[in-house]
């Protein structure tokens, strides 16, 4: 009995020294968590263009499945801008976007500017209809609180390893200005966050979501240096960007959804390391039936809601191929702001050059193509503006013209000359309003989109106007658009020496 009982408990140490070695091992087990990231999602279909044939949430389906069957361990992160910008996001506003990104299953996403081009309420809505996690590190309401009550930061464990990620949202200018969303300055709402995070729990990694310019996320990681990598928008359509600063990275993923930037952290001991790879969402990777059904869904509606011809188009709109609304007169810009000048009666007609997104061929014009052009859903305004402001404005009109600053203003019953060599406040060299010199003191009727005149693109000189249209009264721009080609039937616009650049 006495040999039984020893070999027994001889036969437990060795089980139980087994066990604590294996797990001792397995404890020093290097172990892997992954992170997806894309943004820049206006398309639910993919997109087809002079760079390929890439995109849509079909594509990035088979995607985030095949990476979840290759690490089960994987998050998926959303950067922003999911509604305006184009013409599908014009009409549905980014909603059919948040329906399939349910399904797909996102977990965490941060704002880019153009998730608030249909006002602050739509954006709540949107928040509201997503089964993932939004947050934002320095949007607040006008009481300074976290926009719509959201969290500055979140932490996601994957399999031990804790990484802490916040979310930084810039040029807030460029959009719709509800007056109900503050942006905070970047990098001290940065620090916050990242502070937050460390009170919170010990983290392995930092990562920042941001929609702001490359030289903006360099300076973040040299003044936040907690932070390990920074997930930024596109920087092209054609190409995505993995570049080392510092201590960190910087990842960019193509534009119209046409990549994912993957990104391995391996824990190992008390050793991290961080690996970013590039995962092309193009032509080569089948689409999800699921998904590619909603994406037809869509775009089949979309057809149907604006395919109906509306005027006969003589002359091809050109927007131009180097942006060049942003900085010489073009007939598309002339033809915009005919629509809103005609609309009111105005003296004046005003477009901002940025906000001009497609050209359009001769032939059949279409409800499709007005949204086109004008995708944003801005509201045509009309003001009663001093002869003063209107020279401001237009100082600030061609303050950017070198970097294709969409703020350039594209007129109707005006005529403007301007110098971009002279200095940036002394550029304008003349300015007639219905072949007339400008009168600095007189009043004028001018109508343009609520978003120049809520101060976007820099134009806070038209603050204190009198406002006799004002946006919850008014249509939208492409409404604006349509009534105006059906009343013409047939559109033949041109240049008409509305704006001479003097070199």
């Amino acid at each position: 009995m006495k040999k039984i009982v020893i070999v027994l408990s001889c036969a437990a140490l060795f089980l139980f020294t087994f066990l604590i070695q294996s797990s001792t091992t397995d404890a020093k087990a290097p172990r892997k968590a992954t992170i997806l990231y894309f943004n820049d999602a206006h398309e639910i279909s993919p997109v087809v263009n002079e760079y390929g044939d890439r995109g849509g949430v079909a594509r990035l389906k088979t995607v985030i499945d095949r990476v979840k069957k290759d690490n089960k361990h994987t998050a998926v992160a959303f950067g922003g801008d999911l509604g305006g910008g184009t013409l599908f996001g014009g009409v549905y506003k980014g909603f059919p976007i948040v329906e399939a990104f349910n399904k797909i299953g996102i977990d965490i996403a941060n704002f880019g500017q153009h998730d608030f081009d249909f006002g602050s309420e739509v954006t709540e809505e949107l928040v509201t209809a997503s089964n993932f996690q939004w947050i934002t590190s320095n949007l607040t309401d006008t009481e300074g609180n976290a926009f719509a009550n959201l969290p500055t930061y979140q932490i996601i464990n994957q399999r031990g390893i804790k990484i802490g990620i916040i979310g930084l949202t810039d040029d807030m200018y460029t959009t719709t200005n509800d007056g109900k969303v503050i942006q905070q300055d970047i990098i001290p709402s940065a620090k916050k966050a990242v502070e937050q995070i460390k009170n919170t729990q010990k983290v392995d990694v930092i990562i920042a979501l941001t929609q702001e310019s490359l030289e903006k996320d360099k300076q973040l990681l040299d003044a936040v240096p907690e932070i390990d990598a920074v997930f930024t928008e596109e920087k092209a359509e054609d190409r995505s960007f993995i570049i080392e600063h510092g201590n960190g990275y910087i990842v960019a993923s193509q534009g119209n959804i046409g990549s994912m930037i993957r990104l391995d952290i391996t824990k190992h001991a008390k050793h991290i390391k961080l690996t970013p790879t590039v995962i092309e969402v193009d032509h080569t990777v089948p689409e999800d039936p699921e998904l590619k059904a909603l994406a037809d869904y869509y775009q089949n509606k979309l057809e149907e809601d604006l395919g109906q011809t509306i005027a006969q188009l003589d002359t091809p709109l050109v927007y131009g191929d180097n942006h060049e609304s942003r900085y010489l007169e073009t007939n598309i810009g002339n033809f915009i702001a005919d629509s809103y000048r005609d609309h009111f009666n105005a003296d004046i007609g005003l477009m901002n050059g940025g906000g001009i997104r497609t050209s359009i061929l001769a032939g059949e014009f279409t409800s499709r193509d007005a949204y086109a052009i004008l995708p944003f859903g801005n509201k045509v305004v009309l003001a009663n503006v001093k002869g003063e402001t209107i020279q401001a404005a237009f100082e600030n009109s061609v303050s950017r013209v070198e970097s294709l600053g969409g703020g350039f203003l594209q007129v109707s019953g005006i005529q403007y000359s301007y110098n971009p060599s002279l200095p940036v406040g002394a550029r304008v060299q003349s300015i007639t309003i219905n072949n007339e010199p400008i009168d600095l003191e007189k009043d004028y009727l001018v109508a343009m989109p609520n978003y120049i005149a809520g101060g976007g693109d820099g134009y806070t000189m038209f603050a204190d106007n009198e406002t006799l249209v004002d946006d919850t009264n008014a249509q939208t721009d492409a409404e604006v658009l349509i009534q105006y080609a059906s009343k013409l039937g047939t559109i033949n616009a041109s240049l008409e020496e509305r704006i001479q650049v003097i070199q």
